[in-house]
Formats: C-alpha cells, sequence, structure tokens
C-alpha cells in the first residue's frame, strides 16, 4: 500500500487564479501558499484545487489570507512538484489579526 498526506500552514502570496484545462472541460483553481522557515527565508507551495473546492478557493481565498492546505503531491513531467489540496481551511488574514490584537491590548 502506498499513501502520501501534506498537510501545511501559510500565507497566499498571490490572489488565485480560475483556470481551465486545454480541452476545456475541467475548470481548476492555482495558488501559491508561503511557509516561514524563520530565519531561512519561505518555502512556496504551488497548489491546485479542483470542483467545488476550487470554486471555494476561487471566492474566499485572496492574497495574505491565511490557509491550511491538506492534499498530495503531484510531479509533473517536466519534473515540477505541485500540491493537489482535498481540504483548504481558510484563516485570518494578516489585517484582521493586527485588528484583533489592537482590540486586546
Amino acid at each position: 500500500m502506498n499513501y502520501q498526506r501534506l498537510i501545511f500552514v501559510g500565507n497566499v502570496a498571490a490572489d488565485p487564479k480560475r483556470l481551465t484545462s486545454k480541452k476545456g472541460d475541467v475548470t481548476y483553481t492555482s495558488f501559491r501558499v508561503g511557509v516561514s522557515e524563520g530565519k531561512e527565508g519561505s518555502v512556496f507551495f504551488p497548489v491546485t484545487a479542483f470542483g467545488k473546492l476550487s470554486e471555494l478557493v476561487g471566492k474566499f481565498v485572496t492574497k495574505g489570507k491565511q490557509v491550511l492546505v491538506e492534499g498530495r503531491v503531484t510531479v509533473s513531467q517536466e519534473g515540477r512538484f505541485s500540491v493537489v489540496a482535498d481540504r483548504v481551511v481558510f484563516g485570518a488574514s494578516p489585517k484582521t489579526v493586527q485588528a484583533e490584537q489592537q482590540l486586546s491590548e
């Protein structure tokens, strides 16, 4: 049996893009999530969502929004990896977190 699962939390690097396959039969949403590595910088994960999840990501996710992504890694014929999302949990934007911190002080 083979099994893989990747889970990470980070901030969306740019607004998601709704795209259609070359054949025109599949619509999907593509976005990148940056995960901080501390002093070493950040790692950026390219993420693709399909179906209803694609619609939700396109509607609710914007640049800077914190998200948790759960999915599986795929590798293209060119050797590039990406994450196919099975689940995306929408978090708070940096502005919301800052405003909440100011209110609690």
